[in-house]
């Protein structure tokens, strides 16, 4: 076995996850390293028995004892004397310097005894303990810096080895590099005092993972006209600095931590570069490399870095006049701060990755809060009087008049227009008259990011199988309900993406158009010329398609003509905005489209919502009672061991417990019964009696299911949708 492949994939990708992402790891995590280092050396070596402990004080306690079923064969009692030893032995305390595991413990030193040597009478005396004959033993210890907390046994290899039964020398490094990861990890857990700096976290990072490890700016070869390519702004986001190109279409990057494949994957699609050679390096370093590639000049754009904008923003209020910038040139939306200041913003918001920014004027400061996981979290605050300025540079940027302020307004920002920068963003615009002034909301529309397929986005088993069987449909109505921001317009984009392929006609109508689909035809709404969604609907009917996307259903005549297109053999996929997926009918019908066309009609809602995920790295599990256990039982019929966000976070999900979002739904196939219960407009409590008797899970039931899958919590499920009232 080559150096290279000492680590399986598996035990890297756990062991860097414990080092990189466990603020306050518990007993199980000890336990799991622990079973993963013992099942991969027993793999590795081929090991017949193999042996960890552990230092408890003036002790050493066995912590977990293996035997390979080759030393009982079919022989059961012989097995039950095995797992009988085993047993004992982990319930045993040796004195410190006791044995040859005492002598690696207290000198740091390896060991490794063969039967061929003169030791033969120590292999006869744990051949007694043992209960069989041990031909070769290794045995190392686990060191943590300068501290042996235990050590790694094996004793004989399997006989399938074969000429190589015996462990020689040449297995010690293996043995030994095991221990050096085990160690350091174990070590963390059991002391919260030992903590891995920077570098030796890259240097372990660089072993586990067989990359090359960079420790100074010097070793590496830059190519300075591809890192100004990609932008500061893309390498700020994903934390990975480009080197070199390998290819016209790949590169070379530097990262800390290779085994993220989701910023990977995120930087392979913002650049259209493929990553094909990877060294690792501390974030310290990463940082320095992008300061030193673009400089931290305040006010030349160069920087994303929010806060310094903000200080000299603010001081220009509070200084004497004798600042960098004076009060009265933020006043303008034409003066260089504002225009920085603004930038930096939409920057700032676009790399922390949140979908919205809100600009509101109070009464005594200007806030700029983000939406980041569904959270609105405030990022500054700036002097109440450079609002004027900053709102009114916003209106310029996306044509809006800027002498209107006492009406609402909405438009768009085309970003590149604006920065030299490498972000390739649009943000839907609207602003609105509050008590203090006109408040900004921007929707930022990533034009880099791809649409996800649809079993990434939450849906159960059943639910999955069902909604593909209704896209499938060659006619009908899909409508997808739910708040702004709870992800139908993904979920359409995902639906269309399965369904698109040549021989069939797509076309949609949108307000704003979010993602570009290579082979559908869309259209962009303007209600300034009039070009509305009904128009677009009646254009569309002539054109020959097959399936429609329109935006969304707003009003009655878009309502008609989209029941009419669904009744003329197209499949229509649209939006609604209501709670569940029972009330869009009533919601249609206020729209004044008979009860019959509707039953007629639909094939299918699914309402929908998106929860935090809980951040996977730092989550705590717990066994739910009182009310939330009741809660589980009512909804799902299970009660068991669930997760809770942990309160002090982790660096992964940045001290929030919370990383990422899922999606839960509500999914009402059409079917004869409901269509009886259409017609004789029956009440919205009696349809969704109909459909959860008819298979709907409600979205209360798909929030449980989530909390029982370990993706979100209870506290989550609950805050985001209440416990159905009806049964």
């Amino acid at each position: 076995m080559s150096s290279t492949s000492f680590l399986a994939n598996t035990l890297r990708r756990s062991l860097l996850i414990k080092i990189i992402s466990k603020p306050t790891p518990s007993s199980e995590d000890v336990a799991s390293v622990i079973e993963l280092t013992a099942s991969k050396v027993v793999e590795a070596l081929q090991a017949q028995s193999m042996t960890l402990y552990l230092v408890e004080g003036n002790d050493i306690v066995f912590r977990h004892v293996f035997y390979s079923p080759t030393l009982w064969g079919k022989d059961e009692s012989k097995a039950a004397q095995f797992k009988e030893t085993g047993a004992k032995l982990l319930e045993l305390k040796l004195p410190a310097g006791k044995g040859i595991v005492g002598k690696v413990i207290a000198e740091g030193k390896p060991i490794f005894f063969r039967n061929t040597q003169t030791q033969a009478p120590m292999m006869l005396s744990m051949a007694q303990t043992t209960g069989f004959d041990v031909r070769s033993m290794l045995t190392v210890p686990l060191k943590a810096g300068n501290i042996v907390i235990g050590a790694i046994q094996v004793l004989n290899k399997e006989p399938a080895a074969g000429t190589n039964s015996e462990f020689k020398e040449a297995d010690l490094p293996l043995l030994q590099e095991v221990a050096e990861y085990s160690a350091a990890l174990i070590q963390r857990m059991l002391d919260p005092k030992f903590q891995l700096g920077p570098d030796d976290t890259a240097k372990f990072i660089s072993r586990l993972t067989n990359h090359p490890l960079v420790t100074k700016p010097e070793e590496l070869q830059i190519d300075d006209n591809l890192v100004t390519s990609i932008g500061d702004a893309i390498i700020r986001r994903e934390h990975i600095f480009p080197c070199n190109r390998t290819s016209p279409n790949s590169i070379g990057v530097v990262m800390a931590n290779p085994l993220d494949f989701a910023r990977r994957e995120a930087f392979q699609q913002a650049t259209e570069l493929i990553i094909d050679d990877i060294s690792v390096a501390s974030a310290h370093l990463i940082d320095t490399l992008v300061k030193k590639y673009f400089k931290s000049d305040p006010m030349s754009g160069a920087d994303v870095d929010i806060a310094k904008v903000a200080d000299i923003i603010t001081s220009a209020y509070t200084s004497d006049g004798t600042g960098e910038v004076s009060a009265a040139e933020l006043e303008s939306e034409d003066s260089a701060p504002v225009i920085q200041l603004t930038n930096r913003i939409i920057e700032d918001a676009y790399i922390c990755g949140a979908s919205d920014i809100h600009i509101e004027p109070q009464e005594k400061d200007l806030i700029i809060r983000y939406r980041i996981d569904g959270l609105c979290q405030e990022k500054l605050r700036l002097p109440r009087a450079v609002a004027n300025g900053l709102v009114t540079r916003l209106k310029i940027m996306c044509n809006l008049d800027i002498a209107e302020r006492r009406l609402p307004q909405d438009g768009r920002i085309v970003f590149k227009k604006y920065t030299k920068k490498n972000i390739d963003i649009d943000l839907r615009v609207a602003t609105g008259p509050m008590n203090h002034g006109e408040k900004v909301v921007m929707r930022i529309l990533d034009k880099t990011k791809s649409t996800l397929p649809l079993p990434a986005l939450g849906f159960s088993d059943e639910n999955l199988e069902r909604y593909r069987e209704c896209i499938r449909q060659p006619y009908g109505m899909i409508l997808h309900c739910g708040p702004t921001g709870s992800g139908k317009s993904m979920t359409l984009y995902s639906a269309l993406g399965e369904v698109n392929t040549p021989d069939v006609n797509i076309q949609t109508a949108e307000d704003p158009i979010e993602y570009t689909l290579a082979g559908i035809n869309q259209m962009q709404m303007s209600r300034q010329i009039g070009l509305t969604f009904a128009r677009a609907l009646r254009c569309y009917l002539r054109m020959d398609p097959d399936i429609i996307l329109v935006g969304e259903i707003r009003d009655e005549e878009t309502a008609q003509i989209a029941v009419e297109a669904a009744l003329t053999g197209h499949l229509l996929v649209s939006t609604l905005h209501t709670n569940d997926a029972p009330s869009t009918i009533a919601r249609i019908g206020e729209m004044g489209v008979e009860p019959f066309n509707i039953s007629a009609s639909l094939v299918c809602v699914c309402a929908q919502r998106l929860l935090r995920r809980v951040c996977k790295n730092c989550k705590q599990p717990y066994e739910p009672a009182g009310r939330e256990k009741k809660i589980m039982d009512e909804a799902i019929g299970w009660s068991g061991q669930i997760f809770k966000a942990n309160p002090q976070g982790c660096p992964v999900c940045n001290g929030t417990g919370y990383k990422g979002r899922v999606g839960i739904h509500e999914l009402m196939v059409n079917n004869e019964e409901l269509t009886n219960a259409i017609n004789k407009e029956v009440e919205v409590a009696e349809l969704k009696r109909i459909a959860m008797r008819t298979g709907m899970k409600t979205l209360h039931q798909d929030s449980i299911l989530k909390v029982r899958m370990g993706l979100t919590t209870i506290e989550e499920a609950l805050s985001n949708v209440p416990p159905d009232l009806i049964k």
